[in-house]
């Protein structure tokens, strides 16, 4: 009896690994995910946008680079303890976890096409 139940103790773990590891596999760039509104308030005279970067890895991402050009012409001011533009490039100031997305506003006349360029777990 003690034997059937430390196989299925060890069956158990191993599904469990391998579900976690299929998980993670997506867990690089392509586990950073976007999702951007506009707020409905006009900053400027530019419509103002709140855009949610997050993830689903159960690893917080670290080292975030964004394509984000056009974001430098933002009419109102970054929040520089979440985001930094560097030459068309958002440089994300906090990691990235499950749960807790790194959630930032800005103004532009069009919405900014945001796109992962680089993300490393952190686990």
């Amino acid at each position: 009896m003690a034997n059937a139940a430390a196989l299925l103790f060890l069956v158990a773990a191993l599904v469990c690994h391998m579900r976690t590891g299929d998980a993670q596999r997506f867990c690089g760039k392509s586990g950073v995910t976007f999702s951007m509104r506009k707020t409905g308030n006009v900053v400027g005279g530019q419509p103002e946008y709140v855009v949610s970067i997050g993830t689903s890895c159960s690893c917080p991402m670290k080292n975030v680079h964004v394509w984000c050009d056009g974001l430098e012409d933002s009419t109102m001011p970054l929040d520089a303890s979440k985001v930094e533009v560097q030459d068309g490039m958002c440089v994300l100031k906090q990691p990235v976890a499950k749960g807790s997305p790194v959630v930032f506003n800005y103004s532009s006349k069009l919405p900014v096409n945001f796109r992962v360029f680089n993300a490393a777990r952190r686990c």
